[in-house]
C-alpha cells in the first residue's frame, strides 16, 4: 500500500488549509502565553529574558501546527511524521518547564534583609563663621 503524502482533505483547498494553519498558529501563541503565565507564574515570566519566551513559544506553536498538518495529511493518525512532531512538542514543553523552574528559583523569597529600624539621616550643616570649635 503506497503512502500518500500531503493529501488534502475533501472540501478543503490548499489556500483554505493555509489560512486555517495561520489561525491555529495565532491561537496557539495566545494559549501558550496564557497557560504559561497561569501555570508557571507571572513573576517568573517577568524575570525571564525575552529570548526564552519568544523562542520557546514560537517553537511550540510551530510544532503544534506542524503536528496538525502531519495528522491531517495522512490517512493514519499515528505515523512517523506525526510522532516526531509530538515528540518535539513534548520536548519543548519540558524545556519551558525547566526554564520557568530556573526563574522561579531566582525570585526573591519575600524576606527583607533589613531589621525594620528607622535611621535618622540629617544633612551636614557647617558651623557658623566665627563660632568656637
Amino acid at each position: 500500500m503506497p503512502v500518500v503524502r500531503n493529501k488534502i482533505p475533501r472540501g478543503m483547498t490548499q489556500k483554505l488549509l493555509r489560512l486555517i494553519y495561520a489561525f491555529e498558529f495565532l491561537i496557539a501563541l495566545v494559549a501558550i502565553f496564557t497557560a504559561w503565565s497561569e501555570i508557571g507564574g507571572q513573576a517568573a515570566l517577568d524575570l525571564m529574558h525575552w529570548g526564552w519566551k519568544l523562542g520557546l513559544s514560537i517553537g511550540l506553536a510551530s510544532a503544534t501546527v506542524a503536528y496538525t498538518a502531519a495528522v491531517v495529511s495522512e490517512e493514519s493518525l499515528w505515523t512517523l511524521r506525526s510522532a516526531r512532531w509530538l515528540t518535539a512538542i513534548v520536548l519543548l514543553i519540558l524545556g519551558i518547564g525547566v526554564v520557568t523552574y530556573f526563574y522561579v528559583l531566582q525570585e526573591d523569597s519575600g524576606e527583607s534583609d533589613e531589621s525594620g529600624t528607622i535611621s535618622l539621616c540629617r544633612p551636614f550643616v557647617p558651623p557658623p563663621m566665627g563660632a568656637a570649635a
